[in-house]
């Protein structure tokens, strides 16, 4: 008989996996969950997608533009705490987790991969304390993310300032990410790619401003 392949994960079960950090050996584990169509990488793992990679990768390539994904923060009364992660495409995986900062590649079954980084010298003198520190200050510094109802929200639209479909400039918190994104459409070779490939440059980039009009 065939086994049968996981749906998903509880916030609980997530929660557990993320948990295990003390081992050095973990320290640099990515834990990649699968959830609909997009990778999810929580808590540690996607401080490690988020910062420690983009941090890296723009020191190797400095005159490369690196736009790291977009973290979301919400709360989760399941757990009675926040939760944040970051998602992303399958196609997405090598530009935000680069092979070349891979170590080990592990699908662990249909729903989880587990991606060993490499971590920069330019880190220093590593502890579990220390990492955990960098970690935290990342999560606690993310905006909590609005929950679907809440004023400004239309439906399943970004919360768009008023519910008029205006979008909320006067908040020059999110100009640059704004802008960031503009730049990006305009580079985009739309003569060269597929329907497809355009679509699905249009989901993450909707993605990317569903986090940043959080702010």
């Amino acid at each position: 008989m065939a086994q049968e392949q996981k749906k998903g994960f509880t916030n609980q079960e997530i929660q557990a996996i993320e948990a295990e950090r003390q081992d050095v050996k973990t320290w640099n584990v990515i834990h990649l969950l699968k959830d609909g169509n997009y990778w999810h990488a929580n808590e540690w793992s996607g401080w490690l997608v988020a910062v420690i990679i983009t941090d890296e990768m723009k020191r190797r390539y400095p005159q490369e533009e690196r736009v790291p994904p977009t973290p979301v923060k919400k709360f989760a009364k399941n757990i009675n705490g926040e939760y944040i992660f970051v998602g992303f495409q399958e196609k997405s995986l090598d530009k935000y987790i680069p092979k070349e900062l891979q170590i080990d590649f592990k699908a662990v079954d249909n729903l989880r991969i587990d991606v060993t980084v490499e971590l920069s010298a330019d880190l220093g003198e590593l502890s579990y304390e220390r990492l955990f520190a960098m970690y935290k200050e990342w999560k606690d510094n993310t905006p909590l993310a609005k929950e679907k109802g809440e004023k400004g929200n239309v439906g399943n639209n970004p919360p768009f300032k008023g519910g008029d479909g205006t979008l909320p400039f006067d908040n020059p918190a999110i100009v640059p990410s704004v802008m960031s994104v503009a730049t990006r459409i305009l580079s985009f070779p739309l003569h060269k790619r597929t329907p497809m490939q355009a679509h699905e440059f249009i989901a993450e980039l909707q993605q990317e401003m569903l986090g940043c009009m959080s702010k």
